[in-house]
């Protein structure tokens, strides 16, 4: 590899040809082959260059939007906050019911009532079940989301015992104001468990989505990875027969190394060998990363010396041509 950087680069004038006449007919023939060549693959290396390039630009879009995606993760805390308001007031409502009723006909927790303080506590503790629920259950589900989605869950025995404490002492205190000692009671029972049901039921429906989305991306970064891939491998199949005939007129020219006619031909064959040996190494590293950042940059890398090469390869049908026309009046 290191042999194609040997030549020299510097732009001389044409000047004698002193090599024998096998040698010059063998690099005539080796230029005039060249240049068939890619006259008429001319089109269609531009067109695998532009295809390579374009979707590795796909690949780094999908790659922003994977890193960039915050209204996606405010959506998914708003859904949690939306799914644990309703789970913790369905809940909280229904357990403050039971609760209620638990408390009602327990002598000792509050002693002989009557029907009327029975009903109005039983009323408070639906009251503040419900309402806590909601409130504690949306706040709740909305926190323990978007921590989810930011790859910073709370932990799960903080987080049950917080919802559980908070929820309870919210149902209590609401419930306690419309419906005394029975609605305290049973807008706490109601409240806390509601609210650590129905942060649970966020983070579980949260979960399944980033999992689906997340199964989703995977499958379309794939796709878009094997496609850049296989851009990669069209471009370098249309470029192997110039590549092939490069080597042959490098091996002719080191053979007249001393005819200073053609060490410019020569330096642009090195220096364009150089770039495709430089392109196949960057993408044959890309394909052993598994870490999308890095293989972007590196698939990145190999568009731009694609693009590279095919300049390189227009400067080299210029050189060519020149050495043609001086090599025939010789």
């Amino acid at each position: 590899m290191e042999n194609l950087c040997d030549v020299e680069g510097a732009s001389v004038a044409y000047g004698v040809f002193t090599a024998s006449t096998d040698i010059k007919d063998e690099l005539i023939t080796s230029l005039t082959s060249f240049l068939r060549i890619y006259s008429q693959g001319r089109d269609c290396l531009q067109r695998t260059s532009e295809s390579f390039t374009l979707a590795v630009a796909q690949l780094h879009d999908m790659q922003e939007d994977i890193i960039k995606n915050e209204s996606f993760q405010s959506l998914l805390s708003l859904l949690g906050g939306v799914s644990g308001a309703v789970c913790g007031g369905v809940t909280a409502g229904v357990l403050g019911a039971l609760g209620a009723v638990n408390a009602a006909t327990s002598p000792r927790f509050c002693g002989h009532i009557n029907a009327v303080w029975a009903t109005v506590g039983f009323i408070g503790s639906v009251f503040g079940g419900v309402v806590g629920g909601v409130f504690c259950g949306g706040v709740g589900g909305a926190v323990c989301a978007a921590a989810k989605v930011t790859g910073s869950p709370v932990p799960g025995v903080l987080r049950d015992v917080a919802s559980f404490t908070i929820g309870g002492a919210t149902g209590g205190a609401i419930g306690g104001i419309f419906g005394r000692t029975i609605g305290a009671a049973g807008g706490a029972f109601g409240c806390a468990f509601g609210t650590l049901f129905a942060t649970r039921f966020s983070i579980f429906v949260v979960g399944n989505i980033m999992n689906h989305c997340k199964d989703s991306k995977e499958q379309k970064t794939k796709s878009k990875k094997e496609n850049v891939m296989q851009k990669s491998r069209d471009f370098s199949e249309s470029i192997k027969p110039l590549v092939n005939k490069l080597k042959t007129m490098k091996t002719v020219s080191n053979k007249m190394a001393s005819d200073v006619v053609v060490h410019s031909v020569a330096a642009q064959t090195a220096k364009t060998l150089k770039s495709v040996i430089t392109m196949v190494k960057t993408i044959s590293d890309s394909q052993r990363t598994t870490d999308l950042p890095q293989f972007v940059s590196s698939v990145e890398d190999a568009a731009r010396q694609g693009q590279k090469i095919t300049e390189e390869l227009e400067e080299m049908r210029a050189e060519v041509e020149k050495l043609l026309v001086s090599l025939s009046k010789h």
